[in-house]
């Protein structure tokens, strides 16, 4: 990975970061909580998948790896907001 590309990761993993913490997930779990959701949901976007893989990634891991009780419509809420973070700061 060029030192560029590194740079723009940091940057977009450090302000998803703060759209997933606003989601509240865990009240008060530390900001490092839902990194794996972090990095699932960069890789998705930065190889172009689209809403529907994303949003299946999404609910897959915050209802299997996470154990929340979450149906499909909170996960397409959710996986639009990291859309439109995408749209705005790609």
């Amino acid at each position: 990975m060029s030192t560029k590309l590194k740079k723009k990761y940091k940057i977009h993993f450090s302000s998803l970061r703060d759209l997933i913490n606003s989601w509240n997930l865990i009240p008060d779990s530390p900001p490092d909580e839902f990194d794996s959701v972090n990095h699932m949901c960069l890789s998705f976007l930065y190889r172009g998948a689209d809403e529907f893989k994303l949003q299946e990634a999404i609910h897959h891991e915050l209802s299997i790896n996470y154990g929340f009780s979450i149906d499909k419509q909170e996960s397409e809420l959710l996986t639009k907001q990291v859309i439109e973070w995408w749209l705005d700061n790609k």
